[in-house]
């Protein structure tokens, strides 16, 4: 994939109906600023950006996906990404550690993790959705906090079930992958701000690495 595909895609977890999400998907080593810079133009005053995450053998980051509540920008990564030098710049400095930016995800630190050791990349002003009440990255947590992001709309459990089993990331669904990033993005949007940000550009001569690329699994 030389050049990014623009799809239009449809939300499918609430009995409403939400305006149409555009889809922008690209490979790492074709990520440009205008990409990142049509993302961001769509984002509301609060500046807070929905994550997702796909993992694939031995736990290796393959796919990341930013949403905001009418766009997604969906980034795969292959064997070459190491080597895309520019473009991993773009998106260091564009999105994961631009602290004007918040990003909102399920197992942030996970990401955290993936992103350094896989990519060689920090993420600044993240934080991780959590479900008081619930076991967290449970089935119940995620339907918790979807519902409670639109309480006037009916939830369609079986597509959050659906949608938030983990698997690798394969292209005839990435539209649901998409759509896990723009729920995230929906969540967050009514959340006061939250303390603890994790920002993993921070060295600590003291800190111990406690980080374990498969035991987080959704």
């Amino acid at each position: 994939m030389s050049a990014s595909s623009i799809t239009t895609i449809h939300q499918k977890f609430y009995d409403a109906s939400l305006s149409p999400i555009t889809l922008e998907h690209i490979d790492l080593a074709s990520l440009t600023t205008e990409s990142v810079a049509d993302l961001v133009a769509t984002l509301s005053w609060e500046a807070r950006l929905g994550v997702a995450a796909s993992y694939g053998e031995r736990c290796v980051l393959e796919a990341l996906a930013f949403s905001t509540e009418s766009r997604v920008l969906l980034i795969t990564m292959n064997a070459t990404s190491r080597s895309a030098k520019r473009q991993m710049q773009i998106l260091r400095n564009e999105l994961l550690c631009n602290i004007s930016l918040e990003k909102h995800g399920f197992f942030m630190e996970r990401l955290a993790g993936a992103l350094y050791l896989d990519l060689g990349l920090f993420i600044r002003h993240a934080f991780d959705i959590t479900s008081d009440g619930d076991r967290r990255g449970s089935m119940a947590a995620y339907k918790a906090v979807l519902a409670r992001a639109r309480a006037e709309d009916s939830l369609n459990e079986p597509i959050v079930e659906f949608i938030f089993t983990e698997q690798p990331f394969i292209l005839s669904r990435k539209t649901e992958f998409a759509l896990r990033a723009w729920a995230c993005c929906i969540a967050v949007q009514a959340f006061p701000e939250k303390p603890g940000a994790i920002d993993t550009s921070i060295k600590d001569s003291q800190a111990r690495s406690t980080y374990q690329p498969c035991l987080y699994l959704i």
